[in-house]
């Protein structure tokens, strides 16, 4: 398999902000069907490419960073499908990658809904991998009623389990944290309080939200199942996702009045509640209360790298007044960075995509700065 996939793809959408850049995928199907789930505009639903080359090829990339003595982004498992669905008791594959992590000392970002981490055979390995702070498990929620996500989630665990999940995973010290993703209008928002308090409750450390993006056509369905349908009536207060034409037009998400209103409640209750709380994706840096909005500052110390983004650029104008060049943003950062020169002693598929991140970074601060309003919303 072609190495260069195991980093995201680089868009406008993706590269000013996000730090977890690399990725380990081992299926290419997900079974829990989601109706939102954004990978079906990725992901090709077939088995071509499954198996051990997903395992091989993660093996020789750790293998190259080894030998070259160089620190790396965390890898995340997985970001378009879940990596431990049912197929996983079957194939291993998400067990091979946690195993390689722990092996050659390399940080892993776990994202799912499903609850497999609890069988004996895996979490003994990720035990392993939270002794030596190597690991942070991120569980998806976006509604806590059983009723609403049977609809929207039909075939994964239901929401108490993931929460019972979270709870014995913290009582295991692993560090948690609750994606509310998508975080959906009239729905996530309207169960927020009781979801900060249950996720408290079960040893969860960070919140992170992520508004719903979806395509126009689809709003009927969320609308049918909300406790309050108000913000489905004028779709001309939702917004494009994208503010760039990668995506289709019609893939649209909550306009930036309702996002900031809400995510300010999110924050005031996680403060309540001792949380910590970030957004993904959003640039909405003002009502962050976690050091890394991914939550890396739960790995140890020294096991990993950054790589530079708009949240270091908004830091910066926090200091000097001014928002940054690309190269006075990167004067001021400190040795947990990677970029530039020395990204190119890590493998070539990997340093190109890598490259391709920051050249957007730095396009934006150096060329794109009307793009700024746009990547920071809540700034200007």
């Amino acid at each position: 398999m072609d190495l260069d996939s195991f980093v995201i793809n680089p868009s406008i959408n993706v590269s000013p902000y996000c730090y977890s850049i690399l990725r380990t995928e081992p299926y290419s199907t997900c079974a829990h069907e989601c109706v939102y789930c954004f990978g079906r505009w990725y992901r090709v639903e077939s088995a071509e490419g499954m198996g051990l080359d997903a395992v091989r090829g993660f093996k020789r990339i750790l293998k190259f960073l080894r030998r070259r003595n160089l620190r790396t982004i965390p890898f995340r498992l997985s970001t378009l499908v879940d990596p431990f669905q049912p197929l996983e008791e079957e194939l291993h594959l998400s067990r091979h990658i946690m195993n390689l992590c722990l092996r050659y000392d390399v940080p892993l970002i776990i994202n799912t809904k499903a609850t497999l981490l609890l069988k004996d055979y895996l979490l003994g390995i990720l035990r392993g991998l939270s002794d030596r702070g190597l690991v942070i498990v991120q569980i998806s929620l976006s509604t806590i009623n059983t009723e609403i996500a049977s609809m929207l989630e039909p075939k994964a665990p239901q929401p108490i389990e993931r929460l019972d999940m979270a709870e014995n995973l913290s009582r295991e010290n692993v560090p948690v944290i609750i994606r509310l993703q998508p975080f959906i209008p009239g729905i996530t928002d309207h169960e927020i309080e009781d979801i900060v308090r249950q996720s408290r409750c079960a040893g969860v450390k960070q919140i992170i939200v992520e508004a719903l993006r979806d395509d126009i056509e689809n709003l009927k369905m969320y609308e049918r199942l909300a406790y309050e349908k108000a913000v489905y009536k004028d779709l001309s207060a939702w917004s494009p996702y994208s503010p760039s034409i990668e995506l289709p037009s019609k893939i649209i998400r909550p306009g930036i009045e309702w996002r900031i209103k809400v995510y300010a409640e999110v924050k005031s209750l996680c403060d309540k509640h001792g949380l910590e709380f970030s957004t993904c994706k959003e640039g909405l840096y003002n009502y962050h209360t976690a050091k890394n909005c991914c939550g890396m500052h739960y790995i140890m110390d020294g096991k990993y790298a950054l790589r530079p983004t708009l949240y270091e650029a908004w830091k910066y104008y926090g200091r000097h007044g001014k928002i940054p060049s690309f190269s006075e943003l990167l004067t001021s950062l400190n040795e947990i960075y990677i970029f530039g020169e020395e990204m190119k002693r890590y493998p070539r598929p990997l340093r190109k995509k890598m490259l391709s991140h920051e050249k957007i970074l730095k396009e934006i601060l150096d060329e794109r700065r009307d793009a700024i309003k746009t990547l920071l919303p809540a700034f200007f």
